[in-house]
């Protein structure tokens, strides 16, 4: 009889975490804090993630070069793939629109992925038109002298943050939250690049 009372109570306590817990996902706009076996608390990651200014790139991107004395022609960008594709065809492959924003004007691009194959298209096309040769490698391979940003579209992955040098910029666009800010009256938008954060003018 004790076992069965202990048994509903702890039902009980259960059904009343979740509820909390749906509570605060509504209040937070992201998951609740979960419960480990060990009485420990974490934070759950919210994946998949989002990035509002995603098909805003290019304008966002020449306003932090021109920030830190860059001009596109110097831009050497090292693009992280996804460790999370699209699960259907239907879907936008956020690469994808990541790559046609970038793309014009590029004059060095290096794509770190595990899926080269998929990459093929738009190397071909880019040789063509540009005459740009599209350098592919895998995650363990040293990152080259030549690239100055790390474009990094990982959102739950390792990406190799021990090849990023001191005149990098590392822009984590899904790791870290994107968010927007009034300033003035303007909506501007607060990044995140390394360790730090830059406001860059709404566009």
């Amino acid at each position: 009889m004790e076992k069965d009372k202990e048994s509903a109570h702890e039902k009980q306590k259960s059904g009343l975490w979740e509820f909390l817990r749906g509570v605060l996902k509504k209040l937070w706009g992201r998951n609740a804090p979960a419960r480990e076996e060990e009485g420990q608390w974490e934070e759950e990651p919210d994946y998949p993630r989002e990035n509002p200014y995603l098909h805003r790139m290019r304008d966002i991107l020449e306003q932090v070069l021109e920030c830190y004395e860059m001009t596109y022609r110097d831009f050497c960008p090292l693009l992280v793939d996804t460790d999370m594709p699209p699960e259907s065809l239907l879907d936008e492959d956020q690469v994808q629109v990541m790559l046609e924003q970038i793309s014009e004007d590029l004059n060095f691009l290096r794509i770190v992925t595990e899926r080269p194959a998929y990459f093929a298209d738009y190397i071909q096309r880019m040789y063509e038109d540009s005459g740009l040769v599209v350098q592919i490698c895998s995650g363990g391979q040293e990152m080259s002298e030549h690239v100055n940003v790390v474009l990094d579209m990982e959102q739950k992955g390792d990406c190799p943050l021990k090849y990023v040098k001191e005149h990098m910029l590392y822009i984590p666009v899904y790791k870290r939250r994107w968010s927007s800010v009034e300033n003035a009256g303007n909506l501007d938008i607060s990044i995140p690049i390394g360790y730090n954060t830059m406001i860059v003018k709404g566009v």
